[in-house]
C-alpha cells in the first residue's frame, strides 16, 4: 500500500488590476457582441502591472510553504505547469529554478511541463504524487505556475473568440504522509495530433520587431472538431472505475474557466456537479491557464460545500491536446 500523498496548502497570486472584458475587446480592435458575450460568461480578468510572471511565481510559492508550515530548505521538488512564454529562454534560465534560489529551496531539483494547456496542473499535480510514493528519500514537493499573456492577445481566437485570458500565478505544496486533501489518482490521455493546435507562429522570440508573429493563434476547425466531452467522459470513467467509484459518488468537480459555453457542454457529463465557484470565478477572472484549478479549488473548499473524506474530480479536455482527471479526498 502506497502512502497518501495530500495537498498541504494553495496558493493563487492574483494582480490586483483588473481590466474588463469589454475594454479588452475594444482595445485588441475586436467587436463584442451580446451573443460572444454571453456564450464567453466572462466579465473581467485580472491583469499584471509591471509584476513579471516569475515574481508572481515566486510571491505564491513563498506564500504556500508558509501557509503549509514547510520550511523551504525542506522541499525535495519543485514541478513548474506554466504555459505561457515568459522573461527568458532556455538553454539556461527557467521560471523553476528562479523559484528553487528565491525562496531558499537549496536542496530541490526542478522540473517542468508544458504544453498541454490547463491540463499541465493535472500532468504536475500526477508527477509530484508519483515522485513522492515511489522515491522514499522525497517527501515534499512544491508545485508552481507564473503565466502573463502576451501584449494583444487576451482574446484568444478574436474571429471566433474561444476565451479571454487573465494573468495569475499559484503554487501547491504536497507531502507524502498528509491525511487531509489526499491525491488518490490520475488519468491522463494525450492526442498526438494536435501538437499545433494552438500555437504562437513567432516561436523563441526571434523577431522582436514583428509582434504580429506573438499572436497565440489556435485552429478552432480542428478544436471544434476533437470530441473534448466524450474524451474528457471517457477519462473520468476510467479514474472512477480504477477507484471503484462512480460518479455519484464524487461530490464535486472542477474544472478550466474557459467560457460559460464549455462549462455548459461539461456539465451533463458530469451530472451537473461542475462547481459553481467555478462559473463564478470565470466571471471575474477568465482563463488562468493551470491556476484555474488552484483557484478553483480555494473557492470549494473556502464554500463549506465539501466535508472531510468527500471526492473532488479535477477535469480538463487541455484544450483537445491532453485530456486529463484527478481525483481527490477532501
Amino acid at each position: 500500500m502506497k502512502e497518501p500523498v495530500g495537498i498541504l496548502s494553495a496558493v493563487c497570486h492574483l494582480p490586483a488590476h483588473q481590466r474588463t472584458v469589454k475594454d479588452l475587446f475594444q482595445e485588441e480592435g475586436i467587436g463584442l457582441s451580446d451573443e460572444v458575450a454571453s456564450r464567453l460568461g466572462i466579465q473581467q480578468v485580472p491583469i499584471r502591472n509591471g509584476e513579471t510572471a516569475s515574481n508572481m511565481a515566486v510571491a505564491a510559492a513563498r506564500e504556500a510553504l508558509q501557509k503549509a508550515g514547510v520550511n523551504p530548505a525542506q522541499v525535495d521538488v519543485i514541478i513548474e505547469y506554466s504555459i505561457l512564454p515568459q522573461e527568458y529562454l532556455v538553454p539556461v534560465w527557467n521560471m523553476s529554478n528562479k523559484v528553487q534560489a528565491e525562496v531558499g529551496a537549496g536542496k530541490s531539483f526542478v522540473v517542468g511541463f508544458s504544453g498541454n494547456g490547463a491540463s499541465n496542473f493535472l500532468v504536475a499535480l500526477n508527477c509530484g504524487v508519483a515522485l513522492l510514493q515511489e522515491n522514499e528519500n522525497l517527501k515534499t514537493a512544491l508545485l508552481v505556475t507564473g503565466d502573463v499573456t502576451i501584449p494583444g492577445n487576451r482574446v484568444l481566437n478574436p474571429a471566433d473568440p474561444v476565451t479571454v485570458l487573465g494573468d495569475a500565478a499559484s503554487a501547491v505544496v504536497l507531502r507524502r504522509g498528509a491525511s487531509g486533501s489526499v491525491v488518490m489518482d490520475t488519468e491522463l490521455s494525450s492526442e498526438g495530433a494536435n501538437h499545433d493546435i494552438c500555437y504562437i507562429p513567432g516561436g523563441s522570440l526571434v523577431h522582436p520587431d514583428d509582434l504580429g508573429l506573438y499572436r497565440l493563434e489556435l485552429d478552432k476547425a480542428r478544436y471544434d472538431a476533437f470530441p473534448r466531452v466524450a474524451t474528457l467522459q471517457k477519462v473520468s470513467r476510467t479514474l472512477l472505475d480504477r477507484s471503484g467509484l462512480q460518479l455519484d459518488d464524487v461530490a464535486s468537480v472542477v474544472s478550466p474557466n474557459i467560457s460559460a459555453e464549455d462549462h455548459q457542454q461539461l456539465q451533463p457529463i458530469f451530472g451537473g456537479k461542475i462547481a459553481g465557484v467555478c462559473a463564478s470565478n470565470r466571471e471575474t477572472h477568465g482563463h488562468l491557464q493551470g491556476s484555474d484549478f488552484v483557484l478553483n479549488y480555494l473557492s470549494l473548499m473556502e464554500s463549506g460545500s465539501v466535508c472531510p473524506g468527500d471526492y473532488v474530480l479535477a477535469a480538463s479536455h487541455g484544450m483537445g491536446a491532453m485530456a486529463g482527471a484527478s481525483l481527490i479526498r477532501c
